[in-house]
């Protein structure tokens, strides 16, 4: 008899960075601790399927008793056997009766894949379709306003944390631009972006790929973000990410800025895209107007990821899941999508502490997460935490 669901539960857990992460283009000091929203899905075989409900609760109707009710009226019950489309071990699409659910909440499916591949023995990688590297490029992506939390160092600041991350084994970092769109005025905001760019750049020397991340913040001074390419030029920029809102002519621009000023880079966009793949990042990708696509791994999920992946099979556009949010557990499901994806380029580290979770299955090594044998999606809880922080917080729901 095929195994079902027979509870759920949703515990907050505090996630904490390395250092204190500072502001972007539109959002004030992100701090010192972020939240995970951890659901447990439980079968009555023993096997537990893990993933975040952060976007759940985080959403303007979003609270924890609506996702206990959502996961009580929707999850429990359901077979195992019934989450995933399975041929030749191998996951096709969501299984019988789960398009609607997976379909309003993406996410879930990373519990899928992990308690389909427990109770089968096998990894998620293997229900994914195999790996095609055990290796996965990683870049810091803490590199926020720095600048702004040491007023006297200024770009110096950004400098120093960037060479205090390469000493820490990595080879990539996302940088945070946009200063003009909010916090400084724009010409101002504008020289601040190059010269923490360039200061980075001479910090680390030209063995460290740099992208840089606007979050909007050029949006309407695309005369400023042109001046923005051209005095970074010499800094070899590796992408430069979602610097306006997504408009084909826009694009067009911001592409001809590309071809003049820094051929080799990539441009990439994608991650406010919730509903993926919507028109007008259909028409960037079919213009050819962005080298790389950037939805949440978490959020969007892996069957998600799948679909977006046969939907840009046959374009040069590259896979870039966005993860900043997703705390731990993040940097293990970036990593096993890294393993599986043929266009994957890096994964997006948010550099966290360690804290409720087993993670043998991933090893960070010389700038890269190593990704080893495991069934699920190589995540296990670590119980003694578990018990100790975290069991009096966890709020659970079973069979009414």
């Amino acid at each position: 008899m095929a195994s079902t669901i027979t509870s759920a539960s949703v515990t907050h857990i505090p996630v904490w960075f390395q250092k204190e992460v500072g502001k972007n283009a539109y959002r004030d000091n992100i701090g010192l601790c972020q939240s995970e929203w951890l659901v447990r899905l439980k079968a009555d075989s023993g096997h537990e399927g893990l993933t975040l409900g952060n976007r759940f609760v985080r959403a303007d109707d979003g609270s924890i008793g609506a996702l206990l009710e959502m996961l009580q009226e929707r999850v429990i019950g359901l077979s195992i056997d019934d989450l995933l489309s399975v041929s030749g071990g191998v996951v096709s699409g969501p299984g019988s009766g789960t398009a609607s659910l997976f379909g309003d909440h993406p996410w879930l499916s990373n519990a899928a894949f992990d308690l389909v591949g427990r109770e089968s023995g096998v990894s998620a990688i293997d229900l994914l379709g195999g790996r095609v590297r055990s290796v996965i490029p990683a870049y810091d992506t803490t590199m926020y306003f720095q600048d702004f939390l040491d007023p006297e160092k200024g770009a110096a600041k950004c400098a120093e944390e960037a060479a205090e991350a390469k000493s820490d084994g990595y080879r990539q970092m996302k940088i945070k631009t946009g200063r003009g769109g909010r916090w400084m005025l724009p010409e101002a905001g504008m020289q601040r972006d190059a010269d923490v760019v360039n200061a980075i750049r001479a910090a680390v020397g030209p063995d460290f790929d740099l992208m840089v991340d606007a979050n909007f913040g050029y949006d309407g001074r695309l005369d400023l973000l042109e001046d923005f390419f051209r005095l970074t030029s010499d800094a070899n920029v590796f992408w430069f990410e979602e610097m306006v809102n997504a408009d084909v002519e826009d694009y067009k621009r911001i592409q001809e800025f590309q071809a003049k000023y820094a051929p080799q880079a990539l441009i990439v966009c994608g991650e406010v895209d919730r509903n993926p793949i919507s028109p007008v990042f259909q028409d960037l990708i079919d213009q050819g107007l962005i080298d790389g696509y950037q939805p949440d791994i978490v959020g969007r999920g892996l069957l998600g990821w799948m679909e977006i992946e046969r939907e840009l099979a046959g374009t040069n556009v590259r896979s870039v899941p966005h993860n900043f949010g997703n705390g731990r557990y993040g940097s293990a499901l970036g990593p096993l999508f890294g393993a599986v994806s043929e266009t994957f380029v890096s994964f997006e580290d948010e550099r966290q502490h360690d804290h409720t979770y087993v993670t043998d299955g991933y090893a960070f090594k010389d700038g890269n997460y190593v990704v080893g044998d495991f069934t699920g999606i190589g995540l296990g809880i670590n119980e003694e935490t578990w018990s100790r922080d975290h069991a009096k917080h966890e709020a659970v729901v079973s069979a009414r």
